[in-house]
């Protein structure tokens, strides 16, 4: 059986696309295509993109996509066969991504260069640290503001002026059921 790589690559060089042409019309980077029809499919960041770019690749070919995704499953499972049966990791006729980018023009390259060497983004986490930091600040200094001494105030045996002024009054207000009845 054919693989996919092959099945596509025959057919766009027979319509006369170039890579370049067919990655502006998918909208899959060119060193992904690249890597499509070398059958190096091993380079991906997970299935779903080698099925999703099959997929789009045949459409815009006109080719049935099940029959493209059909050489690939029989290709992965050969592949596998073969790898269990070496005990290799990979078979001899895929070639690596990166090798393939290498190979290509500096456009290729700088599109789908591998990042991992790179040091982690660490700029979110100190944002996030500065923002605990400022929250944990205004907590302290607002419950600091809105507290008191601490310390309970002590009953002296006299009431308040506003209560003994209350009982003194000739007049006196009361609230029942009936209404508010002045005494």
């Amino acid at each position: 059986m054919e693989t996919p790589g092959t099945m596509l690559k025959r057919e766009r060089e027979a319509r006369g696309l170039t890579i370049r042409e067919l990655a502006e019309v998918t909208r899959i980077p060119e060193g992904s295509l690249i890597a499509i029809e070398n059958n190096a499919f091993d380079g991906f960041p997970a299935e779903v993109f080698v099925r999703g770019f099959l997929r789009n690749y045949a459409r815009e070919l006109s080719l049935p996509i099940d029959a493209v995704i059909q050489s690939y499953d029989a290709f992965r499972a050969q592949r596998t066969r073969h790898q269990a049966g070496t005990g290799r990791e990979r078979s001899a006729e895929i070639i690596p991504l990166p090798t393939l980018i290498q190979t290509r023009d500096s456009d290729v390259r700088a599109a789908n260069t591998n990042t991992t060497d790179e040091e982690p983004n660490t700029k979110g986490f100190r944002f996030a640290y500065v923002i605990v930091a400022v929250i944990a600040v205004a907590s302290i200094a607002l419950s600091l503001m809105f507290t008191g001494t601490g310390e309970a105030e002590e009953y002296d045996g006299q009431r308040p002026a506003a209560e003994t002024a209350a009982e003194d009054s000739p007049f006196l207000i009361s609230n029942t059921s009936e209404g508010w009845i002045l005494e």
